[in-house]
């Protein structure tokens, strides 16, 4: 078993940096135009500033007077990598190489829904994960147990807010009990430094497949209580 803390939290990374919009004017004979665009550093739009600069700028109708059709904020997660066992919770998720192009947003899709606290994006969580390469499904790092071997490996706790980007955002809103999908583009993973070569290159996109087991309760998302959902101690590190 790979130490995550060394895959993960060993590599600095780099803070998204929003820059909000400008308001519009509110004269009565002219509207200005939404401002600069929410971006992350390196010139990346992060999907959730993203899905607000274009609700901003939607309109009521369409040049020609008919009524224009709404925006989608739901992301396509048809190119998530198919997972088996994904819903049983007590085997090990294995997760298939992706397809075609790799996604350039940061993508999630809830295997088994969770009942239990919410985290959000710096939660300290239990959580037990698999990650993959995109490129070719080959496994780099894991808190289960090795194929063929006893028991479920050790689940890991640690905080989100030490974690790249993309997987503190990919865990936010997801709730204890709960099997999450979550597709990391470069942008949000390692950048242009890259992991660890010459397995986690600059350019990767990474997948994993998280349990939620537990959420601690000074760290819970707003108005949740910690009550529910399995403590499992600490790890071998963190994403």
């Amino acid at each position: 078993m790979t130490s995550v803390s060394r895959r993960v939290v060993g590599v600095p990374t780099q803070p998204g940096i929003a820059v909000g919009r400008r308001p519009g004017a509110h004269s009565g004979r002219r509207r200005r135009a939404p401002g600069t665009r929410a971006r992350l550093v390196g010139a990346v739009l992060a999907p959730v500033l993203l899905v607000a600069a274009l609700a901003g700028c939607s309109a009521s109708t369409a040049p020609d007077g008919t009524a224009a059709a709404p925006a989608s904020s739901r992301p396509d997660t048809s190119q998530l990598p198919a997972v088996t066992n994904g819903t049983d919770l007590r085997a090990a998720p294995r997760i298939a190489a992706g397809h075609g192009s790799a996604p350039t947003d940061l993508l999630t899709r809830d295997l088994v829904t969770g009942t239990g606290t919410t985290a959000d994006a710096t939660s300290t969580v239990t959580i037990q994960y698999t990650g993959v390469l995109w490129r070719n499904g080959q496994e780099f790092d894991s808190t289960w147990a090795a194929p063929g071997a006893a028991g479920s490996g050790q689940a890991a706790t640690f905080p989100l807010a030490g974690t790249i980007t993309g997987f503190g955002r990919g865990i936010d809103g997801m709730k204890v009990g709960g099997r999450r999908e979550i597709l990391i583009p470069p942008a949000l993973g390692y950048g242009p430094a890259g992991g660890q070569p010459p397995t986690i290159l600059a350019d990767d996109t990474l997948v994993f497949v998280v349990d939620l087991l537990d959420v601690d309760a000074a760290t819970a998302g707003p108005g949740m209580s910690s009550d529910n959902g399995a403590s499992g101690g600490t790890g071998a590190g963190q994403p």
